[in-house]
């Protein structure tokens, strides 16, 4: 069943055509891809300036003017599908990395359900209903009994800001990611690229702060910005010392992230650093940020480096002096909608969704691939069954003859006959097997026989005793083996029932390993009963044996 579900995802994920669409105070991007043979090419691509001065606030208070310039920008980019999937700032969500007991996915999704497992593990400032939640399982360490949990949440009254955007605009959001995430998922695109090594730096007037992720753990450091820092960066960082001044405050708060970050992560360094920002002009910050981070390899980071992009596209990308501003919308392009839950099993920060409705989403997308396989398989079908009935025509035109159908009533007979001998073939080995074991049994007695002969008479199907042995006069120890743990009871039960014996138990059942010579499957039962005999017992009694029922 999990092989045909991860068929169904992957034929999902080539279905999917999802637009990433980067929603920021004075800029629009979108951007769709598509990948073929592991390299992905860019479709469409385009930008859309909305304002000079705006912030954060400026995006939730002015609404219809960021539907209606989005609006634009999907019709000049000539964008066909409706689904996209948008980010929200860093500053609107909670990133936790949090180590718990160990747990199975069902205790985990009980916890949630009785409202026990967030409120135990995170301080939330509202209540629970009034945050979207994304977690997800990373690791598990059963050495260790504890599993570590990816928890990103986010106010549904910010992520509705940027949903009824993209709703107003006419667009199907299926995906909200968080801004961070999307801008390291735009590493995908990258060929060579270490990803567990590298540092991506956003910096510009509202997102600052440090992302390294290893082995889908995300470690965020925030940069604090003053108020007056940030002013200077809106306005264009001057020249000289003051310039200087504010490089030297960011650049250590970034030094003092990168000494945490390999003081958590150990022998795990940092190689490269890549730097994102949107700002215009990014030539004089680059510079900076080589000068002040001397030791680390710092680039700013290209999205279309590796990219195929085609000659209609290249003036679009090229018209900007920043290209790293495209990275979010690249990074958003490359998600798709985790239809039949696949991608949790392969996936970490790659797969974080805060769409309140996802659920739903989700559920209306799983239909529109189950009705395109659905035709599909039809046309199949009624290829498939033309198929058959021209070959059972052509061959059919025999069949009435005599003697075929003579045959056929010979090969009928054979199978019958070969399904009897099977059936005495292992009631023989059966019995052989009870007669081996019998052979070790040593007594003159006739008492003792009789009582033998009784045991063998209640033995049920699927038993095969391998051993008979008296651990005293009055105690017969039974070892054999069975098909499963119903036999065993049965046959418990009904030598209990004997009148020579005053009282049988199981000592031990066990599950055998495979083995060659074995003529059951792997998996089978090995058992040892203990029977405590009854020490005046008469021929009568053993005459009262009940009948064998095998």
């Amino acid at each position: 069943m999990r092989y045909f579900i991860d068929l169904l995802s992957k034929y999902s994920v080539k279905q999917e055509d999802v637009v990433g669409v980067d929603i920021t105070p004075n800029f629009i991007r979108v951007a769709q891809l598509s990948e073929e043979k592991g390299r992905w090419i860019l479709e469409k691509i385009g930008s859309k300036y909305v304002s000079d001065k705006a912030s954060l606030t400026d995006i939730a208070t002015n609404q219809d003017l960021y539907a209606n310039q989005l609006r634009e920008l999907v019709e000049s980019a000539k964008l066909e599908t409706p689904n996209v999937a948008i980010s929200i700032p860093i500053t609107s969500a909670i990133i936790r990395t949090v180590t718990l007991p160990l747990m199975s996915d069902e205790e985990i999704h009980s916890a949630i359900e009785y409202d026990s497992l967030w409120s135990n593990i995170i301080q939330l400032a509202e209540k629970l209903e009034e945050y979207s939640i994304f977690w997800q399982i990373i690791r598990r360490n059963a050495s260790a009994n504890t599993m570590e949990l990816l928890f990103v949440a986010s106010k549904l009254s910010e992520i509705n800001q940027y949903v009824q955007i993209a709703t107003k605009a006419g667009l199907n959001p299926v995906v909200v990611d968080v801004r961070c995430f999307a801008i390291r998922n735009s590493l995908k695109t990258q060929k060579l690229r270490s990803l567990n090594t590298t540092a991506l730096i956003e910096f510009g007037p509202n997102e600052n702060y440090v992302l390294i992720v290893t082995d889908d753990a995300p470690f965020i450091y925030d940069i604090y910005v003053s108020e007056s820092d940030r002013s200077l960066i809106e306005n264009g960082v001057p020249s000289g010392e003051a310039g200087e001044r504010l490089y030297d405050r960011l650049s250590g708060q970034i030094r003092q992230a990168f000494r945490a970050y390999e003081t958590k992560a150990g022998s795990n360094l940092i190689e490269k650093v890549l730097l994102v920002s949107p700002l215009s002009d990014v030539g004089e910050l680059l510079a900076q940020m080589k000068k002040c981070l001397d030791g680390y390899q710092v680039e700013l980071f290209d999205p279309t480096a590796d990219l195929i992009v085609p000659e209609n596209l290249q003036s679009k990308i090229t018209a900007d002096k920043n290209i790293s501003v495209f990275s979010s919308s690249i990074g958003l392009a490359t998600r798709k909608v985790d239809i039949f839950g696949y991608y949790k099993y392969v996936t970490g920060v790659n797969n974080v969704n805060l769409l309140p409705n996802r659920d739903t989403v989700r559920s209306s997308e799983k239909k529109k691939v189950l009705s395109k396989l659905g035709i599909k398989a039809s046309g199949i079908a009624v290829a498939a069954f033309i198929g058959v009935t021209v070959v059972h025509q052509f061959f059919s035109a025999g069949t009435s003859d005599p003697e075929y159908q003579k045959a056929v009533r010979l090969e009928e007979d054979v199978r019958i006959k070969e399904a009897i001998l099977a059936k005495l073939t292992a009631q023989k080995m059966r019995y052989n097997q009870m007669l081996q074991a019998s052979n070790e049994f040593k007594s003159n007695q006739v008492s003792t026989y009789q009582m033998l002969s009784a045991i063998s008479g209640v033995v049920p199907g699927g038993i095969w005793f391998t051993e008979l042995a008296f651990d005293s006069p009055v105690t017969l120890v039974i070892k054999g083996d069975a098909v499963n743990d119903q036999v065993i009871v049965n046959l418990v039960d009904r030598l209990q029932a004997l009148p020579m014996i005053a009282q049988a138990s199981l000592n031990t059942m066990t599950t055998a390993p495979r083995s060659p010579t074995r003529k059951l499957v792997g998996g089978y039962k090995q058992f040892e009963v203990r029977c405590v005999l009854k020490l005046n017992t008469t021929p009568a009694d053993l005459a009262k044996s009940p009948p064998k029922r095998i």
